[in-house]
């Protein structure tokens, strides 16, 4: 079977520094000789360097170009950078490591169990290299129960909170705990599931406790998710959590996280989550970019299962449009705003406006740190205007301003949105 002739990889709407660069990560795509290297110029080898950063790949990429062979016909002054990030990715991540060890030491001595989330598990034991993957920080899941105790041991390895807040209030909002953070070392998510409550797409997260896997990382006992969850929220995280703003690297972690796991790998049970947990949308739309970008290993026939009706080649240029975009800018306008920005009715803009102002009484609980059922949540709602508009005051008059990357960006972010919610 093969994939639908409008959604075959063919890397349309992709510039040619992108393409070279997905050329070069991709493990399945050797580049046959170096001519593609010597004919850029200094300013296109610049270029190159920072597509790279802002992609966050780096090390990756240095990795693969020596892999290939390739290195030699790389610029002096470019090994040097490529090299340096990879050393400064590495000594940063020794560093998240030995903070994890520290952490999984005082949890075993308590026997409170641990499951380790995307980076800081990719990283040692699905690529292989620490240094090979870059990360924010350390994402885990724990047991709601146990979530007080995880950031107390926290608090006392010199951890604080960015926003001060109860577990009780919080696992009523949210998905995790404010990250947690030390100043020179690492910073901690303590998750509790792997979706907010009251989403579309909202799951128990008992069910992933049921297929966890034992793992040494850092030198520690700890737990994974099943390679099927694992990879269900690898998906999950770039496509209805971020439109795929994040940008390339979770591409090839899928690639990546495919290609180790792939005798152990049901697919038909990661099919059958994804369509009962309601992630099919972007399950496939994540499989399928990561198919055509980063070469994964995606069996055709899963595809198939998981393709929606509507899907179509606009869409698929919208999404891979958005995974090359400004990182930065994506930050300035998550869904919801993006959705107030490109409403063209008054009324529609007033009700989502309305809408985000005045928020659940647990999540005005949650922002202000004030029991859901305590007359004071009343007074927060000024507060949460004046900070509303703080936040995206200037991103609203950029909009109204006709700032065209604003603008695209807002464009792209809510067509898929919409798509990812059936609704566009």
């Amino acid at each position: 079977m093969t994939a639908p002739a409008s959604e075959s990889p063919d890397n349309r709407g992709v510039t040619d520094l992108q393409r070279l660069l997905l050329e070069s990560l991709r493990r399945d795509t050797p580049l046959a000789d170096a001519g593609r290297f010597s004919e850029l110029s200094p300013e296109e080898w610049r270029d190159f360097l920072s597509l790279a950063a802002e992609q966050r790949v780096r090390p990756l990429l240095w990795h693969r170009l020596r892999e290939k062979g390739l290195e030699q016909a790389v610029p002096v002054e470019i090994v040097d950078e490529l090299r340096g990030a990879s050393r400064s990715n590495t000594l940063r991540n020794l560093r998240l490591y030995a903070e994890l060890r520290r952490l999984l030491t005082a949890l075993e001595g308590e026997g409170i169990p641990l499951i380790l989330l995307k980076g800081i598990f990719l990283a040692e034991a699905v690529y292989g290299d620490m240094g090979l993957r870059e990360m924010n920080d350390i994402d885990v899941l724990a047991r709601p129960g146990d979530v007080t105790r995880i950031s107390e041991i926290l608090e006392g390895m010199g951890y604080v909170s960015l926003h001060p807040l109860s577990a009780d209030i919080a696992l009523k909002a949210h998905q995790h705990l404010p990250r947690m953070v030390k100043e020179g070392q690492a910073a901690f998510e303590i998750h509790w599931n792997l979706t907010s409550p009251g989403e579309r797409y909202s799951i128990d997260p008992e069910e992933l406790w049921r297929g966890v896997l034992p793992v040494r990382v850092a030198g520690c006992s700890a737990l994974t998710l099943a390679p099927e969850d694992f990879l269900l929220h690898l998906c999950l995280h770039t496509s209805h959590q971020h439109q795929f703003a994040f940008g390339l690297r979770p591409s090839c972690d899928i690639a990546q996280v495919i290609t180790h796991f792939a005798p152990d790998l049901d697919w038909d049970a990661l099919v059958e989550r994804a369509m009962r947990w309601g992630w099919q949308r972007g399950v496939y739309l994540a499989l399928l970019l990561a198919k055509e970008l980063a070469g994964a290993d995606v069996p055709p026939h899963v595809l198939e299962i998981l393709r929606p009706a509507d899907m179509s080649k606009e869409l698929l240029d919208t999404a891979r449009a958005q995974l090359f975009g400004d990182k930065r800018l994506a930050l300035l306008v998550p869904p919801a705003y993006a959705e107030l920005l490109e409403s063209a009715c008054l009324y529609d803009r007033i009700r989502i406006f309305w809408q985000r102002l005045f928020l659940p009484k647990r999540l005005i609980a949650s922002l202000y740190s004030v029991p859901a059922d305590s007359l004071m949540i009343y007074g927060c709602y000024p507060r949460r205007l004046v900070d509303v508009l703080c936040r995206h005051g200037n991103t609203l008059k950029r909009h109204l301003q006709n700032d065209a990357p604003l603008k695209t960006l807002a464009e792209r972010t809510v067509r898929i949105s919409r798509w990812l919610d059936g609704s566009g």
